[in-house]
């Protein structure tokens, strides 16, 4: 998944080649380069000359040398301006707009044909092939995907002229391919799914067998939820899963205290066709991510309330996308102006999704893409991941540059670190993968460890899984271990260091230091060794045998997917006690978490195996397996109170 490119010239046919300028004159750099083969696509035909593609120009913005201290200096409890909001100071700069549109222009596209996307971070047109390979000095081909058939349009690598390089963060559709879908940290091995025999309630069972809230609170020291703070709802993200919200009063009634009334939903928010659960959804075993999320953050902060985001339409693979659409419809300036972030072009799909949905049954959402318009959360959990090595890098850039944005204006992220050790599921149904060591892309034969995206983003807090020792809570904790039946079941505490993202500063001494005393001497062929990347996940909570009922049965379910809804249920509670004396919520979270590692529970036994290693072990102070460690409520409370 590493790119470059390669452009120069911008000839264009009949009376638009005059005007162009000569491709002699132009000097022209490499900028996104596909590395390896695509890892489930197969290259087929040239694309149709004529075929209209919407070329999407990702325009650099503005003051990102400065992102790291402006979110820092609104989260670092020392810095006078903690929690001040700092945001729309990113959009690109008038040079910037100017300079790739007069390219354009120069290059023959007609001023008319060019826009520019509501935030004015985008640059777009509608081409056919032939312009857009003789812009980017490269050439677009069909890719049919080995499993669905499915065809997209990209090219091996793409260029820019030198004088308009720096104004462009990336181009789409160009060397994108990878990455259909998020894949859910829920791990559904026999191992990890559990059923629960009838009439399993509070108390019925040890914690070691079956975890509950009157559990978790002994184990992190939080109290019953109280209050319900205005605005401070937590929201929870799914994507292709769907909450069935029949099984609420039941896990109400067996799983909650003081008792949840059995008419309480979440505020349902759609975004592109998001659907409810039906019988349909059932019959496919879609619904127990999303019960897992929805049950486990109640039964924590109620009486406050939950907000659900049911982000695409779903009925396709493709149109299940990655993060874009949700960051839309959070933010109108992240948009295009129409369509998805990469759009379809008729049949032939290009990454991200689009709407209306083009999909050819015809069932799928047919509005137009959200942006803007759903409401933020204080918190949001994500239970969903990727793989860094699948999709490109400044794709990543981008968008965790947008996660940052959130953290500015008070959100708090956190996503679940993965259930995959130090490798990754590709997709799910796929086994356990590595990196190729030379060239970093996804290889089901690879011996490099394989970090996840997008808690590789230094904006997001990223959480792992634990485990009781024993049966009761006071036996401690320890990093989650479950083989399972086989590669593409095995559960260990997702954990690792970027190969794309540096190490941030809020984070430079924890890590130090385990480079320092406990890195395993694997080499650089192995994992990123150089003690300069940033290193996850950053907190660790309970991940296995989770009480949750789906379709009318209790389950004790395990996955990073039950610990992120844990910590930000908790992360919630601390937001309404601020919110009790007058003061806003946290936002970014984790330069106040790693200045206080004593306010949590150190994990050190324990690792995260994968790549034909034992991956990394849980170790006194921050680790990639358990992070900083598991919450301790009363400590966090103290911290976060004393905070303007």
């Amino acid at each position: 998944m590493k790119f470059s490119t390669i452009l120069s010239t911008l000839i264009c046919t009949t009376a638009a080649a005059v005007a162009a300028p000569s491709q002699h004159k132009i000097k022209s750099i490499v900028h996104e380069k596909r590395s390896s083969e695509p890892h489930v696509w197969t290259k087929r035909d040239r694309a149709n000359p004529d075929q209209i593609l919407p070329i999407r120009i990702g325009l650099s913005e503005r003051n990102l040398e400065n992102a790291e201290k402006y979110i820092y200096d609104v989260s670092d409890p020392t810095s006078p301006n903690f929690a001040e909001q700092v945001a729309n100071t990113f959009s690109p700069h008038p040079e910037t707009k100017e300079a790739v549109t007069k390219w354009l222009v120069d290059s023959g596209i007609d001023r008319s044909r060019i826009s520019l996307s509501k935030g004015h971070n985008w640059v777009q047109f509608d081409g056919t092939v032939q312009e857009a390979e003789e812009l980017f000095s490269t050439e677009y081909w069909q890719y049919q995907h080995n499993e669905d058939g499915g065809i997209r349009l990209a090219v091996d690598a793409y260029s820019l002229p030198a004088h308009v390089q720096k104004h462009i963060d990336f181009v789409m559709p160009t060397v994108q391919l990878e990455g259909l879908k998020p894949v859910a940290n829920t791990n559904v091995d026999t191992n990890t799914l559990a059923k629960i025999p009838q009439g399993a309630s509070l108390g019925s069972l040890p914690c070691g067998t079956l975890m509950t809230i009157e559990c978790l609170r002994k184990l992190y020291k939080f109290p019953v939820g109280k209050t319900a703070a205005k605005g401070n709802k937590i929201g929870i993200a799914e994507w292709a899963d769907y909450l069935y919200e029949p099984d609420l009063p039941l896990f109400f009634k067996n799983f909650t205290k003081p008792e949840i009334p059995a008419d309480t939903k979440p505020e349902f928010v759609a975004i592109d066709g998001g659907l409810t659960a039906n019988l349909t959804t059932l019959a496919q075993g879609s619904g127990i991510e999303a019960a897992l999320d929805v049950q486990s953050a109640y039964a924590i902060i109620h009486p406050q309330q939950v907000r659900y985001y049911q982000v695409g339409d779903g009925i396709n693979v493709d149109s299940v996308g990655t993060f874009n659409i949700f960051l839309d419809a959070l933010d109108e300036s992240y948009c295009t102006y129409e369509g998805g972030d990469q759009p379809y072009v008729g049949t032939v799909h290009l990454t991200d999704p689009a709407y209306p949905d083009p999909n050819d049954n015809g069932l799928g959402y047919q509005g137009p893409l959200q942006c803007g318009g759903a409401p933020k959360s204080n918190v949001i959990s994500v239970s969903y991941g990727q793989i860094e090595g699948a999709l490109p890098y400044f794709y990543q850039v981008r968008q965790c540059h947008e996660w940052m944005k959130l953290g500015l204006q008070g959100v708090s992220v956190l996503y679940a670190s993965g259930d995959s050790g130090v490798a990754n599921r590709y997709n799910a149904g796929y086994p356990n993968s590595c990196l190729n060591a030379d060239n970093l892309f996804v290889d089901n034969n690879g011996t490099k460890y394989s970090p996840s995206f997008p808690v590789n983003c230094p904006y997001i807090t990223a959480v792992g899984a634990t485990t009781l020792i024993g049966n009761d809570t006071n036996s401690g904790e320890r990093a989650v271990s479950q083989p399972g039946s086989g590669p593409e079941n095995a559960y260990y505490s997702g954990g690792g260091f970027s190969n794309y993202f540096p190490l941030p500063s809020y984070q430079s001494s924890a890590v130090r230091h385990f480079m320092k005393h406990y890195a395993p001497s694997y080499g650089p062929n192995v994992y990123n060794d150089t003690g300069k990347a940033r290193g996850y996940p950053d907190v660790s909570a309970i991940g296995l045998n989770v009480a949750t009922v789906w379709n009318g049965t209790t389950y004790g379910v395990g996955g990073t997917s039950a610990s992120a809804p844990i910590f930000a249920g908790i992360v919630t509670l601390l937001n309404e006690a601020r919110i009790a004396i007058g003061k806003g919520p946290i936002g970014f979270l984790n330069p106040t978490l790693y200045k206080h590692p004593e306010a949590f529970n150190d994990i050190t036994i324990g690792n995260n195996p994968g790549c034909g290693t034992g991956g990394f072990n849980a170790t006194p102070g921050w680790d990639p397996v358990t992070g900083l460690g598991t919450p301790n409520y009363e400590k966090l409370l103290k911290i976060f109170q004393r905070l303007p």
